[in-house]
């Protein structure tokens, strides 16, 4: 596990190689265009009187997640205006950056993140050799996700703090889930690769985000829910919808919205009525898929069956299973009809 702190553990990720590297230039406007198709047009200027400039560039995508690392090899002013349709999340590897975003100017280093929101002003002034990871999340997913955790729509743009100060608690176990994910990402073989768990990755991370970096959301985001008029009706929704959708990849967040109320209503809904979370719930139905699977004489694999229906821990999965049905998952492919 990386022990280093702050942005400094993505110095030597494994995750960008020279199979994912964009470009290596040194042609300011071959470097500028291709930065914009990854990210948006943008003004790019050499802040130096040495007129050469290098940069290099590696993407990754996956599902709807968009990481990437850049780097130039002299000081750039960079002015993209306003994001418009992404939140961008920049977090220097190593030197610093100065941010001016909505008219609050703070310096960017390995300690203190950046993350621009959508209909923000910025500009950066990048110093050369300072590499930075960049996280982009579509606006449409982050403003849903947050309409679905109040039960409303938004009346207002989501809005971050730009300075994402690293050493809080929120801020470390964002970076503690960015890491799992970068490490992840770069094994081919890893479970984070099927859909299913790679969307509710997704909204772990804007979770993280949301309720741990302050906004202009928060105090409604953090109020609490009453309960007094839970109704059944949607949560017999909710279980209708997993029974018929437990295959594909589902969030709580989905579920709220099929089901008409907000996350917080759902939660508390299946915990009054049925002492157990939504996804738990979910769980326990993708569980006994397994088991009528395993007991088919022509099902595959005990490893195939789990990671199929979302269970990528092995060992956690047969302590799970065991508990459900009495034995360990292999007794039951061993004994099945």
């Amino acid at each position: 596990m990386n022990t280093e702190s702050g942005g400094a553990r993505f110095a030597n990720t494994p995750l960008f190689t020279l199979q994912n590297r964009l470009f290596l230039l040194h042609d300011r406007e071959h470097i500028r265009d291709r930065v914009g198709n990854v990210f948006k047009p943008h003004d790019l200027k050499v802040a130096t009187p040495v007129q050469d400039v290098s940069a290099s560039m590696h993407h990754v995508r996956h599902g709807r997640l968009s990481l990437s690392r850049l780097e130039y090899g002299v000081p750039v002013a960079i002015d993209p205006g306003r994001l418009e349709d992404f939140f961008l999340i920049q977090i220097p590897t190593r030197g610093s950056a100065e941010i001016n975003c909505d008219g609050k100017h703070f310096t960017s280093s390995t300690h203190c993140a950046s993350i621009i929101s959508p209909d923000t002003p910025v500009s950066m002034r990048w110093d050369a050799d300072a590499p930075q990871l960049a996280l982009r999340l579509d606006r449409e997913d982050v403003e849903k996700h947050c309409e679905l955790h109040l039960g409303h729509r938004l009346d207002k743009p989501l809005r971050f703090e730009p300075a994402l100060s690293l050493i809080t608690p929120g801020a470390i176990y964002f970076l503690q889930l960015l890491s799992v994910l970068a490490d992840a990402l770069a094994c081919d073989a890893h479970p984070v690769h099927h859909p299913l768990l790679l969307n509710q990755f997704e909204a772990t991370l804007i979770n993280a985000l949301i309720y741990g970096q302050p906004n202009n959301l928060q105090i409604a985001l953090s109020a609490p829910t009453s309960t007094r008029k839970i109704s059944p009706f949607f949560v017999k929704r909710a279980e209708e919808y997993i029974f018929a959708h437990a295959h594909e990849p589902l969030s709580i967040e989905q579920l709220a919205e099929h089901a008409g109320v907000s996350v917080r209503t759902l939660f508390s809904g299946f915990r009054k009525f049925r002492d157990i979370s939504p996804m738990a719930f979910l769980r326990d139905v993708r569980m006994e898929h397994v088991h009528q699977e395993l007991r088919n004489p022509g099902s595959n694999s005990v490893t195939d069956i789990a990671l199929k229906w979302g269970f990528p821990h092995l060992g956690r999965f047969a302590q799970e299973y065991r508990k459900h049905y009495g034995e360990l998952p292999s007794a039951t492919f061993r004994f099945r009809q």
